[in-house]
């Protein structure tokens, strides 16, 4: 193995190319990392990261030309097994569990123990998947379907599994997405330890906060090319984005100037879900965007689920304009004027096989169509108009919404709502998986929606962006609101404190 330094290079690629229908993916990209060294890989939607990474964990071929080195040798992975195995281990921002097995079955998947017999050995299997949960101060049962966690749980699920092959070279690929701060930083304490066991790490990742935080060197590449090989120490956020950009960015965060005037939208009274959440009251007015923080289980996404209808609620009301409705389902609160755009766009918000103008309008199918024939002309001018006013980089209406960057489908599934004009907005994790100059640009987004007058509601589990955006934030935790913070009570101090507090007050109703 050559010496990288002090320390001994684990990896060197070295002029990689790839190319797709005629395509640049990658552009003669080298680079390299040592034993113990995490290296931060940055760049927008599209700029190569995943294609690069893909190639090292055997995913990928490149482009004749190009080379690779692992461990003092050169070498060429057929496929992710023959790289896994050699400890190279890749964890997906997308999740690729079996949710019909165990945790443990997926942790150790490919590789299970087994008795004198030659049959799994189950019992050594739930304590090798405890080990490594216990590693991400993860307490959950082994043998618990995955299909019963919930996407952050199942986020940390795919962390233990490469953990469990103990990798020479970790992948991590917005691994950070669905976690919250507690989650995340038992997460860097066992890459912070894996590090000094000598195991090198590339972390991916759009959150500038986790970049600095985490990383020794930060690796930039914009539009398949190798653009900055920066030293985080000797770095700034500005000097990464501008080369991530080629510009820089006035600022990361908008907020409603919206005052709040009595003028209520939505009050929530005594909304409870049994084993979930419990007497929740709150309200939203016209031109505010309302932030819920609270830790992954705590029932955030449970709660706007109830108010959208995807969920029946135990017990509890809900008014809009001071009016009582009634929500069975999804199809009651839209009628209601209530909005959703769920934490996972690509299934829960998205047709990713349909075109960009039939997602946009699916909320006004109904209206659009003649005879029982959609008007494909106003079909048309509703996509030009939000593609215009949203700044949708898509190279016509008929472009697959699976093809676009993830910021550009998350405009997508916002403006397929305020295309119904809805009273109330709500997010859930909207900048999720999105890149820090889209983020900023669905930052504003929201900040001119709720400055036009509708009632936001944002659920972020990060914290600078909840802290950012907000004019009020809610604080949750185990199902319950426990606190109230607006103006300079905002610190991250008084959320944390509030969001390990029992239920302090009750709010009003």
């Amino acid at each position: 193995m050559e010496a990288h330094g002090e320390k001994k290079t684990v990896l060197r690629v070295e002029h990689i190319s790839k190319t797709y229908t005629g395509v640049k993916a990658l552009k003669d990209v080298s680079m390299e990392i040592a034993e113990g060294e995490i290296v931060a890989l940055c760049g927008e939607n599209g700029a190569g990261k995943s294609t690069l990474v893909k190639y090292i964990a055997g995913l990928h071929d490149a482009d004749p030309g190009g080379s690779m080195t692992y461990l003092g040798e050169a070498c060429h992975f057929k496929n992710a097994l023959e790289a896994k195995r050699a400890g190279i281990c890749l964890v997906f921002q997308e999740i690729s569990l079996m949710t019909d097995l165990t945790i443990a079955e997926n942790i150790c998947i490919g590789m299970y123990p087994k008795n004198r017999f030659g049959l799994v050995d189950y019992k050594k299997m739930n304590e090798m998947a405890a080990e490594c949960l216990k590693k991400l101060d993860f307490k959950e049962n082994p043998q618990k379907l995955v299909g019963e966690l919930s996407l952050a749980k199942q986020q940390l699920v795919e962390i233990a599994k490469a953990l469990a092959y103990h990798p020479r070279l970790l992948i991590l690929d917005e691994p950070t997405s669905s976690l919250t701060d507690k989650e995340k930083n038992a997460l860097f304490d066992n890459i912070r330890r894996l590090k000094e066991e000598g195991v090198a790490v590339i972390y991916i990742s759009h959150r500038m906060d986790e970049v600095f935080e985490i990383s020794d060197k930060i690796i930039v590449l914009r539009d398949g090319e190798l653009v900055g090989d920066l030293k985080t120490r000797e770095s700034t956020v500005d000097d990464v984005v501008n080369l991530m950009i080629g510009r820089t960015l006035g600022g990361f965060f908008y907020k409603s100037t919206a005052q709040r005037a009595g003028d209520v939208v939505m009050q929530v009274n005594h909304l409870s879900l049994d084993g979930i959440f419990h007497d929740i009251s709150f309200e939203v007015a016209k031109g505010e965007i309302l932030g819920l923080y609270g830790l992954v289980g705590a029932g955030r996404s449970e709660i706007v689920e109830t108010i959208f209808g995807a969920r029946k609620a135990t017990s509890g009301s809900i008014r809009i304009n001071d009016k009582l409705v009634t929500i069975n389902s999804t199809v009651d609160a839209v009628r209601a004027g209530i909005a959703l755009v769920p934490e996972n766009r690509k299934t829960q918000g998205l047709i990713l096989e349909a075109s960009c103008k039939e997602n946009l309008n699916l909320t006004v199918l109904d209206s659009l169509k003649k005879g029982g024939v959609v008007d494909e002309a106003c079909a048309e001018t509703n996509y030009q108009t939000y593609q215009k006013k949203m700044s949708i980089n898509s190279p016509g209406s008929w472009q697959l919404c699976g093809n676009l960057s993830g910021g550009n489908q998350q405009k997508i599934v916002i403006a397929k709502w305020l295309l119904k004009e809805p009273q109330v907005l709500i997010l859930d994790e909207p900048t999720k998986g999105i890149d820090v100059a889209s983020k900023s640009e669905i930052h504003k987004l929201i900040a001119e929606i709720a400055g036009a007058g509708m009632a936001v509601i944002v659920i972020s589990s990060e914290m600078p962006e909840i802290m950012g955006i907000s004019n009020r934030i809610l604080t949750i935790a185990e199902g319950e609101i426990t606190g109230e913070l607006t103006g300079d009570d905002i610190t991250e101090e008084n959320i944390m404190r509030s969001i390990s507090m029992q239920k302090s007050r009750t709010m009003p109703a």
